[in-house]
């Protein structure tokens, strides 16, 4: 600092001073979901990840790991799909789309 420069000096408050608050961004308020609607967004996602990728078979295991979930789970909803007629299970145990 030279000695010819200005001091910090703190700025006395005026009446439209704002006084500063935490941001708050409103579409970041993320709230957890029940367990059926994360069900749901789940099921979702492998219905549109079957429709998008036509010729997609994946097994039990390839499938848990592609939507990340436990492979129990993605077999008893894949099972639930296959029941419903939106898939179908090949002899081999691979899962997709009927032709």
């Amino acid at each position: 600092m030279t000695p010819n420069s200005p001091k910090a000096t703190r700025r006395r408050a005026t009446p439209l001073d704002i006084a500063p608050r935490p941001l708050s961004i409103p579409s970041l308020n993320y709230r957890r979901g029940s367990a059926s609607s994360i069900r749901g967004d789940v099921e979702a996602r492998v219905r549109c990840e079957f429709v998008e990728m036509r010729g997609f078979s994946p097994t039990v295991q390839q499938a848990a790991r592609l939507f990340q979930i436990n492979p129990d789970e993605c077999g008893q909803l894949l099972t639930r799909l296959v029941k419903e007629g939106f898939l179908r299970q090949t002899p081999d145990g691979r899962f997709r789309l009927p032709s």
